[in-house]
């Protein structure tokens, strides 16, 4: 590789690096408000009563209800919110959702800059005599 395409190879790589590296900035300022958040993802849930005279016996089920939908140690269930508390338990599990969102882009990232840092590592290595 010539002096000339090397030091545009590194110039690209550096740029990249930058760009990457605001952008990883910008996503965790983005999350790190420390405002509450509540593990789950918001579901709404329609229920049947089990009466033979209600509507829902037919298949026209009650709801929607406001529920989070949880994944702990593998097992999922759906946690019902209680009425009075729907509103702000959806807003915090929204936050959840944009966290774990925001983390799985920054992880991506990360993993972008690890392997241009070893392209860059790979390309500036010479063998010693």
């Amino acid at each position: 590789m010539s002096g000339a395409t090397f030091n545009k190879n590194i110039h690209y790589l550096h740029e990249k690096l930058v760009h990457l590296n605001e952008k990883r900035t910008r996503l965790m300022f983005s999350i790190i408000h420390g405002k509450p958040m509540i593990h789950g993802m918001p579901h709404e849930v329609f229920r049947k009563c089990g009466k033979k005279n209600c509507r829902c016996y037919e298949g026209r089920l009650h709801g929607p209800y406001p529920a989070l939908y949880v994944s702990q140690r593998g097992t999922k269930k759906i946690i019902m919110i209680k009425k009075d508390d729907a509103p702000t338990a959806i807003i915090k599990s929204k936050r959840y959702r944009h966290y774990q969102q925001t983390l799985a882009k920054i992880r991506k990232i990360n993993k972008e800059i690890d392997s241009l840092l070893e392209g860059l590592k790979a390309s500036t290595i010479i063998p010693y005599p």
